[in-house]
């Protein structure tokens, strides 16, 4: 008998194996394609806004902290996967965390489970490879709640600072995740109610937070930049409906953001199609069964996440257990209520600072399951592990953002000497997405298109100066306003004359933004020799 327990000991493997192939999986999925995709707008933003670190930080600032950290990760690098490797770096220490904060406040199978899932999720991937601060909110959120989940049940003064200041960090990188200090203040005063000494040390952490929180809050209100935001941002948006809702754990799990899945079964809904009505005819007008296993795995999420509220208010009742459900509830139902009040903030990335206590409830839920039947258990794994499989096939297949590299590549190939390049687009900004990736010869111009309406001559010719006529081959790249035939023509004929030809064009299309299209045009086509029009 001692020669088998000496046996079976030999063979185990160590305490810290599974969670070690928990954060190498996570890596090498944030690391797997980091640079394929070109830099989208935001991206280009948040470049944008870490070289002008003297605006961002000027009284009232609201969300500075990101582009902070960027401006200084700037010095070490600028290409593309360097810059999104603090995203990286941050989502993989997300994961770290998530397990942790598993771990202590339900257990250790629990945490791993949770860690497992944030690791495959392709909405935390997609984040984990932007230059966004989107990672960052989930990490500074995980690290606060860990810190304060020790502080509640020993409070030190380190364990109040770190909670103090990881809060304070995180409100000052995007200014929604405030709502998490409902529940902070919620369970402190339930916690210590009778207690008055300790309400008042906790008075202190929170009074830090706050000194750190107004600038944001003098922004958000006499400045003018909520309203702004929502009816700029997200005006256009439809009320989040009931499969909105609890879509939304299907979205922090398995699938990224959901409503592409249904553009990758070819249904189209526009902002103001996002209600129950638009979604459910969809839903069955769809002639593959896609859209309905995810609509069943949905139901078995939501119904894994009952699972474990019920099980911490029948069977197990447990303060932490009930810490984080008011950690993962009151932010999300206080979101819910400012999207129908005002404008819709029910996206994933806006409540990334809450969706890992919701993989962690999850995770628990799954464990009651596996407790009770393991064959059951069992094919919840199975329907998770196809559904999860389709979400990341379909992430790293599909091409989402604007194929910048793919146009600047097509430039590069078929200009000639003496070519002219001109970008027309919304704002003038924006043409750096392509000169970052452009590296021929050909100058490259823009014209900024404020509106809809189509550009007269005059304003073309102030926009681009001295080059009006081009003497040589014109380049046309558009976006957004590429339908705008008339006013792509006007420029055709401000810049080459009224008799121009269409030499060459070619569409580069994407799932999640306009299609960028390359027009090239002369006024003597007789003499040029060129590929014949393509569109891809």
């Amino acid at each position: 008998m001692n020669q088998r327990q000496t046996a079976i000991k030999a063979v185990q493997l160590p305490s810290w194996l599974p969670f070690g192939v928990i954060v190498l999986l996570a890596t090498l999925l944030r690391l797997y394609q980091l640079g394929t995709e070109s830099l989208w707008v935001d991206e280009m933003l948040s470049i944008w806004d870490a070289e002008r670190l003297n605006q961002i930080l000027t009284l009232p600032y609201v969300r500075p902290f990101y582009f902070l950290l960027l401006a200084g990760w700037m010095q070490l690098g600028t290409s593309d996967v360097w810059l999104r490797g603090l995203s990286v770096i941050l989502g993989i220490a997300s994961v770290f965390l998530t397990y942790q904060l598993g771990r202590r406040l339900v257990g250790e199978a629990t945490g791993q489970i949770a860690a497992l899932m944030m690791a495959l999720s392709p909405l935390f991937i997609n984040h984990s490879q932007e230059i966004r601060m989107y990672t960052l909110v989930s990490f500074l959120s995980l690290a606060g709640t860990l810190a304060m989940s020790y502080a509640l049940d020993r409070l030190t003064l380190p364990t109040l600072a770190t909670w103090s200041l990881a809060r304070a960090a995180l409100l000052v990188t995007n200014v929604n995740t405030v709502l998490i200090v409902l529940p902070d203040l919620l369970i402190v005063c339930w916690k210590y109610r009778q207690k008055f000494q300790t309400l008042l040390t906790w008075a202190g952490g929170f009074t830090v937070t706050a000194l750190f929180f107004l600038p944001p809050f003098w922004a958000l209100t006499f400045g003018g930049v909520s309203q702004e935001f929502m009816s700029d941002q997200v005006g256009d948006y439809s009320k989040p409906g009931l499969l909105q809702v609890v879509g939304m754990i299907t979205q922090f799990v398995v699938y990224w953001p959901l409503r592409y899945l249904f553009e990758s079964n070819q249904i189209s809904l526009g902002k103001g199609e996002l209600g129950d009505a638009s979604l459910i005819s969809s839903l069955f007008a769809t002639e593959g069964i896609t859209l309905l296993f995810y609509a069943g795995l949905t139901a078995l999420l939501c119904g894994l996440l009952g699972l474990c509220v019920m099980a911490v208010l029948t069977k197990h009742p447990s303060e932490r257990l009930l810490w984080l459900m008011a950690w993962a509830f009151i932010p999300a139902i206080a979101t819910l209520v400012l999207s129908y009040l005002q404008g819709s903030i029910w996206f994933p990335r806006y409540l990334m600072f809450i969706a890992p206590y919701f993989l962690i409830l999850v995770a628990g839920g799954f464990m009651v399951i596996w407790n009770w039947r393991k064959p059951v258990a069992v094919a919840i794994v199975a329907a998770y592990l196809i559904g999860v499989s389709g979400g990341l096939k379909d992430y790293y297949t599909t091409l989402y953002r604007n194929d910048w590299q793919g146009v600047a590549e097509f430039l590069q190939q078929n200009q000639q000497s003496e070519d002219v390049i001109v970008y027309y687009s919304v704002e003038r900004f924006f043409d750096q997405s392509l000169s970052r990736y452009y590296k021929g010869s050909a100058p490259l111009y823009a014209i900024n298109k404020p509106s809809a309406d189509p550009l007269p001559p005059a304003y073309i010719q102030q926009e681009l100066g001295s080059i009006a006529p081009v003497e040589s081959r014109l380049w046309l790249v558009c976006w957004v306003f590429c339908q705008d035939q008339e006013g792509i023509e006007n420029v055709f004929e401000t810049l080459v004359g009224d008799d121009f030809t269409i030499l060459n064009q070619k569409t580069f299309k994407s799932l999640e933004f306009d299609p960028v299209k390359v027009f090239l045009v002369d006024s003597d086509a007789e003499t040029v020799s060129v590929e014949p029009p393509t569109d891809s």
